[in-house]
């Protein structure tokens, strides 16, 4: 097989995998939420990585790690030592971008009525305090 059709399947092969990968991260649902009134219990902010920066950073890294790999030997070595490279430089560059493009995320828990507590996450900060007596309506929370 000609040497540029071989490299033209292995970076289709790389950024396949990439994708594959990337198709195995989960995220939380937006829709809905609690209801109900209680007592908020605490606060507590965090930062979450961002999803479109890890693809980001994937794509990247599988591209860079595919065309580095590719110099190492010849042959079948060399097609392993571009896949190696592909996969390893494709989960540096993911992690990378996660946390370069990540976004700050307060998970506020209220001990409801009926004694439970749960978590209610906000991209926003939040305008309730620890102690505060709240509604919560599908996941959203205002001061009562």
């Amino acid at each position: 097989m000609h040497k540029g059709i071989r490299g033209f399947f292995r970076f289709v092969g790389s950024v396949a995998l990439v994708f594959f990968l990337g198709a195995c991260a989960t995220g939380g649902s937006p829709h809905g939420g609690p209801s109900g009134t209680g007592v908020v219990m605490s606060i507590a902010e965090s930062e979450v990585g961002s999803r479109t920066g890890s693809i980001v950073g994937a794509i990247g890294g599988a591209i860079v790690g595919s065309v580095v790999g590719g110099q190492i030997g010849s042959g079948f070595g060399r097609t392993v030592a571009s896949t190696a490279g592909s996969i390893g430089a494709s989960m540096i560059g993911s992690r990378m971008g996660s946390q370069m493009a990540a976004d700050r995320e307060w998970t506020i828990t209220v001990r409801f009525s009926d004694g439970i507590d749960r978590d209610i996450r906000s991209k926003t900060p939040p305008e309730v305090r620890p102690g505060d007596k709240v509604s919560v309506d599908n996941g959203e929370i205002r001061r009562h």
